[in-house]
């Protein structure tokens, strides 16, 4: 049987994909293609449309790190992380771009976990000839709505 956290999170990324254009993430995830979700990693294909480009006609880099963010997410979401996270870091590097209509493949994967802080590292390749586009690493910190103070657990004042 398949893990619950693994169902949710391909659930989740199948209705992204379908959601309508004015909805943010919608807006760069229509027509994403699932390919495989695991415990900590998450492979997907996105085919680059005119959505996602920028003025010089190439894979907008703004919409390359909301890609990475929201996919290195949806990994560890998949490792049993809650739905309580907040990315504290995402660093990437590009090495190359995609045009309009080029296939893309994301993947993200689960590479540490220590107490509340879970990483990822996420790439993104171009299709035909697997040349790498960018890579990155998100971290995320898990949130708590209590807080420990002198030993002794206390709600959250946010």
């Amino acid at each position: 049987m398949e893990d619950s956290a693994i169902l949710r999170v391909t659930t989740y990324l199948e209705e992204l994909s379908n959601v309508r254009f004015d909805h943010f993430p919608g807006l760069i995830l229509q027509g994403l293609q699932v390919i495989h979700v695991g415990k900590g990693f998450v492979q997907c294909k996105l085919i680059i449309t005119d959505r996602v480009l920028g003025e010089d006609g190439t894979f907008h880099t703004g919409v390359i790190a909301a890609l990475m963010e929201l996919i290195g997410a949806t990994a560890i979401y998949s490792d049993g992380g809650s739905h309580s996270h907040a990315s504290i870091v995402l660093n990437y590097s590009l090495y190359s771009t995609a045009k309009n209509k080029e296939e893309v493949k994301i993947e993200a994967r689960v590479v540490g976990r220590k107490e509340d802080l879970n990483s990822a590292v996420i790439e993104i390749r171009r299709e035909y000839d697997e040349e790498l586009i960018a890579m990155g690493r998100l971290r995320m910190v898990q949130l708590s709505l209590s807080d420990k103070h002198n030993g002794v657990h206390q709600a959250s004042k946010l």
